[in-house]
């Protein structure tokens, strides 16, 4: 069968990784690249653009990868969809819930397949996790505790994340929304929302740089969330806690290495006290050495698309269902001051 024909639209950080996993996955061919700065277009052999009207009008390609900034993702997938492009789009999608929506509504009307980039459903323990979930080995869960939090940086005041007209948001929208996926992905959907919002150190920006969240389910299951860009040594950690044991993700795999190692803990309920002391019960761990996210993810866009199976992450149902939370999250904000 002949590759795919696919353009990235969008070669800055996420643009790159997107543009490797393509060519290492050998389903596809790169038919071009488009970015408005042109120093990000240096270097490839394909045809470069830095129009993306322009590069979709005067090529025929099969898919799109669109890794723009927030403010630009609903305009070119929407079009790209109209062209008969199947579309993969980096998170989040879009500024807000009506940007997921409009998506959602584009992809249904052509008939095309349209994909998010969720990469996080996809880490090796998280996969480990669900599957152990599924197994009921630990039966049903009750709760889940996630915090997500990175330290900003020297350039973080000035950067676009933290810019409400290109982004649409702060954290919460720029890395909270990978573990609000994964608290939908375990948990459901959530029909209660208490939160706060705020500004606690990055004074000298217009977006929050924490989010804290209780979040409650209509069966009764709680789960709480901290986001933050001011978790000064980078954090990943969620714990879900079930009738007969718990799990503990801990650290995830990225190429900065700066989560530290990605494990994932079980424990068993032990009130016999089989260990010999009180709430210690014997502890299972993995880890993990390798981050094979990026390429699961493709894999499962190229299968959608050339063997018609459906997808089961990234879908536009669970961009709309992340949008909508993290609206809630906004709108139920208690802290009434912007400082």
């Amino acid at each position: 069968m002949s590759k795919l024909k696919v353009v990235v639209i969008g070669m800055g950080k996420m643009g790159k990784i997107r543009y490797d996993t393509l060519n290492r996955h050998g389903g596809f061919e790169i038919a071009a690249i488009c970015d408005i700065k042109s120093e990000n277009l240096r270097g490839y052999d394909c045809p470069v653009y830095e129009n993306w009207e322009a590069c979709l009008e005067k090529n025929k390609f099969d898919a799109g990868v669109v890794c723009t900034y927030n403010n630009a993702i609903p305009d070119i997938v929407c079009r790209a969809l109209d062209m008969g492009l199947h579309v993969f789009a980096e998170k989040p999608p879009g500024k807000d819930l009506n940007d997921a929506v409009r998506m959602k509504q584009a992809a249904e009307k052509s008939g095309k397949i349209l994909k998010f980039g969720f990469n996080h459903r996809y880490h090796n323990s998280v996969i480990e996790a669900k599957t152990l979930i599924d197994s009921r080995l630990l039966g049903d869960i009750v709760c889940a505790r996630g915090v997500y939090g990175k330290s900003g940086s020297a350039t973080f005041t000035r950067e676009w994340r933290n810019m409400p007209d290109i982004s649409g948001g702060g954290i919460l929208l720029d890395q909270g929304i990978h573990m609000l996926d994964l608290l939908l992905y375990f948990l459901g959907d959530f029909s209660s929302v208490n939160s706060e919002v705020s500004t606690l150190a990055w004074h000298d920006i217009p977006t929050e740089d924490s989010a804290f969240a209780i979040l409650k389910t209509s069966d009764g299951k709680i789960a709480s969330l901290h986001s933050s860009a001011v978790q000064w040594k980078h954090k990943f950690e969620l714990e879900i806690v079930c009738t007969e044991g718990y799990i503990v993700l801990d650290g995830l795999l990225t190429a900065t290495k700066s989560y530290g190692e990605e494990l994932i803990t079980y424990y068993r309920k032990d009130l016999e006290m089989a260990t010999g002391k009180q709430g210690n019960p014997l502890e299972h761990t993995l880890c993990f050495n390798a981050d094979d996210s990026w390429n699961y993810e493709m894999d499962e866009f190229f299968a959608a698309i050339t063997r018609q199976t459906p997808l089961k992450n990234g879908t536009p149902d669970d961009a709309v269902n992340v949008m909508r939370l993290i609206e809630k999250i906004y709108a139920g904000n208690c802290f009434s001051e912007k400082k």
